[in-house]
C-alpha cells in the first residue's frame, strides 16, 4: 500500500525557544477552523548527531505522519564551530486521507544545538512532552550509557529504541542494551524487528512432528552475514540458543582471508555439545544491508530425516550453506524481501509498542554470556579479552521505580508446541 500523501499545514518556521509552544498554539488556533484536527497518541523525541544541514524533517521522521498522530521532537546535534546556541523550528504535517474529510496532523519541533546545549535545555524538551500519552527515544548517536545527555532522555522516555545494525562497537553495545533491559527500562532495536522472517522460517521448517526431534538434536550452526556490523548474527544465534536452553561454553575470535570468523561452542539441555561459526562474507548486494543475515544452516545428526536445514536471503546464500554438504537431505527456506523491511514500516512498529519485549531481553541476555564466553583451551588465535569499556554510570533512578519482574530462563521444550518454543516468553 503506497504511503499517504503529506500536505503540510505549516512548513519549517524559525522561532526562538521560548515561543516553540505558543507557535504551535497559534497555529491551531488559525488553521484547526480549516479543518485540520490536533491530535497525538504519544511524543516521539529522536536524538540525530548529524553534520549540519537544513533544519527540515528527515525522510523517516517526516513519514511518521502517515502512521499516527504524533509530536515530534527531533534534536540534531551540531558539530561544528563554536557556536553554543540553538535553533529551533516548528511545522505541522497532515496525511491526505481519501477516505476522510477531515486533516489529522502531527507536529514538528526540530532543534538543532551542540550535545552540551542539549544537555543544559532537556528541562525544555521535558516542558514540551505531551502530557499523560507516552514518549519515545528513537537514539540514533553513538550508544554511551555515561552520555549525560542519553541519561537525561532517558529519564523522559517510555521506551527507548535504537538501531544496532549502526552501533559503533557492536559487541560492547549489546552489553549495554542490555544493562539497560537489566535496569527495568524497554528497550527496542530496528535491526531485532529485521530478524523476524529469519526466526519465522526456523519455526516453521521445524513444525512438521518428524522434524522435532531433529531440532532439539543440533550438532552444528552455521551463520553467514554480509561483512560488516555483526549484531544481527549475534543476536539470531542468542535468541536460537536462548530458545533451545543451550549454555555458552567457549568463543574463538579469528580473521581468516582477512574477514572475522566467531566459533563458539554451547551444551544443550542433554549435556551434548553444539557448535556454532559465525562468518563474515564480502558481499557485492545492495539488497542486503552490511550485517545483513545471508545464510543459517542448522545440522542435526545424519540418522534423522532430512538433518539440513539452511534459511537463506537469496540464491547465492542458498549455494553456499547447500554446498557445505547434505544437499540433498535438506529443508531449503528462502527470505523473501518484504516491504515491512523498509526504515520507516520498523520504526512504525516499534511506535506501536510500549510494553517489555522479553523475547529481546532474554536474546541478549545470552549474547552477553556468548560474548564473554573463555576462549577453548589450546584453540589456537590471538589471545582474547574481553573489549574495553566505556565508564559504565550508575544504575539509572528509574531502576527503583519500577516493579520489575524476574527474568526467567526459557521454557522448558513441551508446552505451546514449536511456535510457543520459539516465540513465547
Amino acid at each position: 500500500m503506497e504511503p499517504a500523501a503529506i500536505l503540510p499545514l505549516q512548513s519549517p518556521k524559525d522561532v526562538s525557544i521560548s515561543e516553540i509552544q505558543a507557535e504551535l498554539d497559534k497555529l491551531w488556533s488559525t488553521k484547526g477552523e480549516h479543518g485540520a484536527a490536533r491530535a497525538s497518541t504519544f511524543t516521539l523525541v529522536v536524538y540525530e548527531a548529524l553534520d549540519d544541514r537544513v533544519l527540515l524533517p528527515s525522510p523517516t521522521v517526516e513519514s511518521i505522519a502517515t502512521q499516527n498522530p504524533c509530536r515530534v521532537i527531533d534534536l540534531r546535534e551540531r558539530k561544528s564551530g563554536g557556536d553554543d546556541g540553538v535553533s529551533a523550528q516548528v511545522a505541522a504535517y497532515c496525511p491526505i486521507q481519501r477516505d476522510k474529510s477531515s486533516l489529522v496532523c502531527c507536529e514538528y519541533i526540530t532543534l538543532q544545538a551542540p550535545e552540551s546545549a542539549f544537555v543544559r535545555m532537556c528541562n525544555t524538551v521535558a516542558s514540551l512532552l505531551i502530557p499523560d500519552l507516552p514518549t519515545f527515544l528513537w537514539w540514533q548517536g553513538d550508544l554511551d550509557l555515561s552520555s549525560r545527555l542519553f541519561q537525561e532522555l532517558v529519564k523522559l522516555s517510555n521506551r527507548i529504541i535504537v538501531d544496532s545494525s549502526g552501533f559503533v562497537n557492536p559487541e560492547e553495545d549489546l552489553q549495554e542494551m542490555d544493562l539497560l533491559s537489566s535496569q527495568g527500562l524497554h528497550c527496542g532495536d530496528l535491526n531485532w524487528r529485521r530478524l523476524a522472517p529469519w526466526q519465522e522460517l526456523a519455526a516453521q521448517a521445524f513444525d512438521p512432528i518428524e522434524r522435532r526431534l531433529a531440532l532439539s538434536q543440533l550438532e552444528q550452526v552455521a551463520i553467514d552475514y554480509k561483512v560488516g556490523n555483526p549484531c544481527q548474527a549475534f543476536m539470531y544465534l542468542g535468541w536460537l540458543a536462548s530458545r533451545l536452553g543451550w549454555d555458552p561454553l567457549t568463543r574463538q575470535h579469528t580473521i581468516e582471508h582477512d574477514y572475522p570468523v566467531d566459533r563458539f561452542t554451547f551444551r544443550d539441555q542433554e549435556g551434548r555439545v553444539v557448535s556454532a561459526e559465525l562468518g563474515a562474507v564480502p558481499l557485492i548486494s545492495e539488497s542486503i544491508v552490511p550485517g545483513g543475515l545471508i545464510g543459517v544452516r542448522l545440522l542435526a545428526p545424519a540418522s534423522q530425516i532430512n538433518p539440513a536445514t539452511v534459511i537463506c536471503s537469496e540464491s547465492t546464500g542458498c549455494m553456499r550453506m547447500e554446498a557445505k554438504g547434505v544437499a540433498q537431505q535438506s529443508v531449503t527456506q528462502q527470505v523473501s524481501p518484504t516491504e515491512n523491511q523498509s526504515l520507516d514500516s520498523l520504526l512504525s512498529y516499534m511506535l506501536q509498542r510500549i510494553q517489555r519485549d522479553t523475547l529481546y531481553e532474554e536474546t541478549l541476555m545470552m549474547v552477553k554470556k556468548m560474548i564473554n564466553a573463555p576462549q577453548p583451551r589450546g584453540g589456537g588465535g590471538p589471545p582474547r579479552g574481553p573489549p574495553p569499556r566505556r565508564p559504565r554510570p550508575p544504575p539509572h533512578p528509574v531502576q527503583d521505580q519500577v516493579n520489575t519482574p524476574p527474568r526467567r530462563p526459557p521454557p522448558p521444550e513441551g508446552g505451546g508446541g514449536l511456535w510457543g518454543l520459539f516465540f513465547a516468553v
